[in-house]
Protein backbone atom coordinates (compact mmCIF):
# COMPACT_ATOMS: atom_id res chain seq x y z
CA UNK A 1 0.00 0.00 0.00
CA UNK A 2 1.70 3.34 -1.18
CA UNK A 3 2.39 5.95 1.67
CA UNK A 4 0.72 9.53 1.04
CA UNK A 5 4.04 12.25 1.21
CA UNK A 6 4.03 13.72 4.42
CA UNK A 7 3.87 17.03 2.39
CA UNK A 8 0.52 15.99 0.80
CA UNK A 9 -0.72 15.58 4.33
CA UNK A 10 0.61 19.07 5.62
CA UNK A 11 -1.02 20.41 2.77
CA UNK A 12 -4.34 18.84 3.43
CA UNK A 13 -3.84 20.12 6.86
CA UNK A 14 -3.63 23.44 6.12
CA UNK A 15 -6.25 23.65 3.58
CA UNK A 16 -9.07 22.72 6.24
CA UNK A 17 -10.55 25.52 8.66
CA UNK A 18 -8.42 24.58 11.45
CA UNK A 19 -5.47 24.38 9.62
CA UNK A 20 -6.34 28.06 8.29
CA UNK A 21 -6.16 29.38 12.03
CA UNK A 22 -10.36 28.78 12.40
CA UNK A 23 -12.39 27.17 15.35
CA UNK A 24 -16.11 26.63 16.13
CA UNK A 25 -16.82 29.13 19.29
CA UNK A 26 -18.49 26.78 22.34
CA UNK A 27 -22.29 27.82 22.69
CA UNK A 28 -21.61 30.26 25.80
CA UNK A 29 -19.41 32.10 23.82
CA UNK A 30 -21.07 35.90 22.45
CA UNK A 31 -22.22 35.95 19.19
CA UNK A 32 -24.05 38.06 16.50
CA UNK A 33 -27.41 36.47 16.26
CA UNK A 34 -29.53 32.98 17.04
CA UNK A 35 -30.98 31.48 13.93
CA UNK A 36 -34.01 29.72 14.38
CA UNK A 37 -36.64 28.10 12.09
CA UNK A 38 -40.75 29.41 12.66
CA UNK A 39 -41.71 25.92 13.58
CA UNK A 40 -44.53 24.86 10.52
CA UNK A 41 -44.79 21.60 9.48
CA UNK A 42 -47.10 20.26 12.01
CA UNK A 43 -45.94 16.51 11.55
CA UNK A 44 -43.16 17.20 13.73
CA UNK A 45 -45.30 17.31 17.05
CA UNK A 46 -48.05 15.05 16.43
CA UNK A 47 -51.73 16.52 17.83
CA UNK A 48 -49.45 19.20 20.22
CA UNK A 49 -48.55 21.38 17.52
CA UNK A 50 -51.11 24.30 18.43
CA UNK A 51 -48.67 25.74 21.65
CA UNK A 52 -45.06 25.11 19.55
CA UNK A 53 -45.35 28.70 17.96
CA UNK A 54 -46.12 29.94 21.32
CA UNK A 55 -42.80 28.39 23.00
CA UNK A 56 -40.78 29.50 20.55
CA UNK A 57 -41.99 32.95 20.64
CA UNK A 58 -40.91 32.93 24.46
CA UNK A 59 -37.70 31.62 23.57
CA UNK A 60 -37.06 34.86 20.95
CA UNK A 61 -38.43 37.29 23.73
CA UNK A 62 -36.27 35.48 26.10
CA UNK A 63 -32.97 35.95 23.48
CA UNK A 64 -33.81 39.29 21.92
CA UNK A 65 -32.45 41.50 24.74
CA UNK A 66 -29.05 40.02 24.48
CA UNK A 67 -29.04 39.11 20.65
CA UNK A 68 -30.79 39.41 17.73
CA UNK A 69 -33.02 36.71 16.36
CA UNK A 70 -32.76 35.35 12.98
CA UNK A 71 -35.65 33.39 11.53
CA UNK A 72 -36.54 31.51 9.12
CA UNK A 73 -40.38 31.35 7.72
CA UNK A 74 -41.90 31.56 4.15
CA UNK A 75 -44.26 34.78 4.02
CA UNK A 76 -47.00 32.95 5.31
CA UNK A 77 -45.86 31.31 8.80
CA UNK A 78 -43.75 34.76 8.57
CA UNK A 79 -47.16 36.68 8.92
CA UNK A 80 -47.90 34.16 11.50
CA UNK A 81 -45.05 34.72 13.50
CA UNK A 82 -44.89 38.38 13.74
CA UNK A 83 -48.59 38.31 15.24
CA UNK A 84 -46.84 36.00 17.89
CA UNK A 85 -44.10 37.57 18.58
CA UNK A 86 -45.99 41.21 18.73
CA UNK A 87 -48.89 39.18 21.53
CA UNK A 88 -46.00 38.38 23.63
CA UNK A 89 -44.06 41.84 23.75
CA UNK A 90 -40.93 40.87 21.26
CA UNK A 91 -39.04 43.74 20.20
CA UNK A 92 -39.60 43.56 16.68
CA UNK A 93 -35.92 45.57 16.21
CA UNK A 94 -34.25 42.70 17.55
CA UNK A 95 -35.76 39.99 14.96
CA UNK A 96 -35.24 39.51 11.42
CA UNK A 97 -36.93 37.29 9.33
CA UNK A 98 -35.31 35.16 6.23
CA UNK A 99 -38.50 34.21 3.41
CA UNK A 100 -36.09 30.91 3.07
CA UNK A 101 -37.84 28.13 2.96
CA UNK A 102 -37.40 24.69 5.17
CA UNK A 103 -38.76 21.51 5.35
CA UNK A 104 -38.32 21.72 9.02
CA UNK A 105 -37.74 24.17 11.94
CA UNK A 106 -34.93 22.27 13.00
CA UNK A 107 -32.05 24.82 12.32
CA UNK A 108 -29.60 23.14 15.08
CA UNK A 109 -29.18 20.25 12.76
CA UNK A 110 -29.57 21.98 9.42
CA UNK A 111 -28.21 25.22 10.21
CA UNK A 112 -24.90 26.43 9.28
CA UNK A 113 -22.19 25.89 11.91
CA UNK A 114 -20.11 29.09 12.60
CA UNK A 115 -16.41 29.25 12.81
CA UNK A 116 -14.19 32.19 14.02
CA UNK A 117 -10.97 33.39 13.16
CA UNK A 118 -8.86 35.75 15.84
CA UNK A 119 -6.15 37.91 15.53
CA UNK A 120 -4.67 40.24 12.45
CA UNK A 121 -6.42 38.48 9.72
CA UNK A 122 -9.92 38.12 11.55
CA UNK A 123 -12.82 36.53 9.82
CA UNK A 124 -16.17 34.09 10.21
CA UNK A 125 -16.91 31.53 8.04
CA UNK A 126 -19.16 29.04 8.05
CA UNK A 127 -18.97 24.85 7.91
CA UNK A 128 -21.35 23.57 5.43
CA UNK A 129 -21.98 19.71 6.56
CA UNK A 130 -24.45 17.72 3.84
CA UNK A 131 -28.28 17.22 5.71
CA UNK A 132 -30.25 14.44 4.88
CA UNK A 133 -33.19 14.50 7.58
CA UNK A 134 -31.22 11.71 9.63
CA UNK A 135 -31.94 9.76 6.52
CA UNK A 136 -35.36 9.50 8.20
CA UNK A 137 -37.57 11.80 6.44
CA UNK A 138 -38.03 12.09 2.05
CA UNK A 139 -38.00 15.60 2.23
CA UNK A 140 -35.27 17.30 3.58
CA UNK A 141 -33.57 19.19 0.57
CA UNK A 142 -34.69 23.11 1.54
CA UNK A 143 -33.33 21.93 4.78
CA UNK A 144 -29.62 21.32 2.95
CA UNK A 145 -29.91 24.45 0.95
CA UNK A 146 -29.79 26.96 4.49
CA UNK A 147 -26.45 27.07 5.04
CA UNK A 148 -25.29 28.03 1.73
CA UNK A 149 -28.16 30.44 1.91
CA UNK A 150 -26.80 31.95 4.44
CA UNK A 151 -23.22 31.81 3.90
CA UNK A 152 -24.47 34.12 0.38
CA UNK A 153 -26.92 36.43 2.47
CA UNK A 154 -23.90 37.65 5.22
CA UNK A 155 -21.14 37.16 2.98
CA UNK A 156 -19.01 34.18 4.48
CA UNK A 157 -16.92 32.12 3.21
CA UNK A 158 -18.13 28.59 3.02
CA UNK A 159 -16.11 25.18 3.71
CA UNK A 160 -17.45 21.90 2.53
CA UNK A 161 -16.01 19.25 4.95
CA UNK A 162 -15.38 16.17 2.62
CA UNK A 163 -14.10 12.45 3.05
CA UNK A 164 -13.17 10.43 -0.42
CA UNK A 165 -14.32 13.16 -2.79
CA UNK A 166 -17.89 12.91 -0.82
CA UNK A 167 -19.68 15.73 1.12
CA UNK A 168 -19.76 15.04 4.89
CA UNK A 169 -23.16 14.14 6.80
CA UNK A 170 -23.43 15.63 10.17
CA UNK A 171 -26.44 16.73 12.38
CA UNK A 172 -25.87 20.05 14.02
CA UNK A 173 -27.53 18.51 17.44
CA UNK A 174 -25.29 15.45 18.03
CA UNK A 175 -22.36 18.14 18.53
CA UNK A 176 -21.51 19.97 21.64
CA UNK A 177 -18.71 22.56 21.86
Amino acid sequence: MPHTPLETIKARKEATPAGLGFRMPAEWEPHEATWIGWPHNQTDWPGKFAPIPWVYAEIVRRLVPGEIVRVLAQPKVQSRARRILQRVGVVSSRVEFFNWPTNRGWTRDFGPLFLRRSGPRSEVAIARFRFNAWAKYPDWQKDDAVPERVAKSLGLRLFRPAAGGRAVSLEGGSIDV
